[in-house]
Order: C-alpha cells, then structure tokens, then sequence
C-alpha cells in the first residue's frame, strides 16, 4: 500500500532541504512531498470548465443532447458561481464562457 503525504508533511519535508544542507533525506519521501506540492500547486492554475453530455432533452423542434458544464479535472458538474471545484478545489476560469 502507498502512504499518501499529506500537504503538511510535504511542506516540512521540502523546507528540511532548504534548511539542512548536509542532511540524510530519503530519497522517495522527497520525491512524494515534490509530487504533492507539483500536485497542490497546478489545482491553482485556473482551468475553463468542460461541456459534457448528459441524457437528452426535449425542445419544441425535437430533441437536444444535455450538456452540463464540469470541472476539467474530476469532471463534478460546476456552476458559474463557483471560482474553485467544490468537489477537487480545482481553479476555474469563466472569463471565455
């Protein structure tokens, strides 16, 4: 099983290598704590929701695909009124919609 780091220790395991110069630092615990702040830091970068089809509708001239707009990163169904994904925190840009 994969011990999941947390964003504090990833913090801490990364300031250990600015702080301490001769340090023993294990290799794969820096390689998670990198990941996770790499991970943390590109929820931040704002990213423009995606149109997905959900079921049909029904229109007067026929029927319409549903579409919903959704976060491009766990794909949870979002509103303009949300500047973050409630589900994964992911930033969202509605300056093009």
């Amino acid at each position: 099983m994969k011990n999941k780091m947390t964003m504090e220790a990833a913090i801490i395991a990364a300031n250990r290598l600015l702080t301490e110069e001769r340090m023993e630092i294990d290799r794969e615990e820096m390689k998670a704590a990198i990941r996770k702040l790499i991970d943390a830091a590109q929820y931040r970068i704002k990213r423009e929701p995606i149109g997905k089809e959900h079921g049909v509708r029904q229109t007067p001239v026929g029927t319409k695909p549903r579409t919903f707009l959704c976060c491009p990163n766990c794909e949870n169904v979002v509103s303009p009124f949300h500047g973050f994904c409630p589900e994964c925190g992911q930033a969202l840009d509605w300056s093009s919609l």
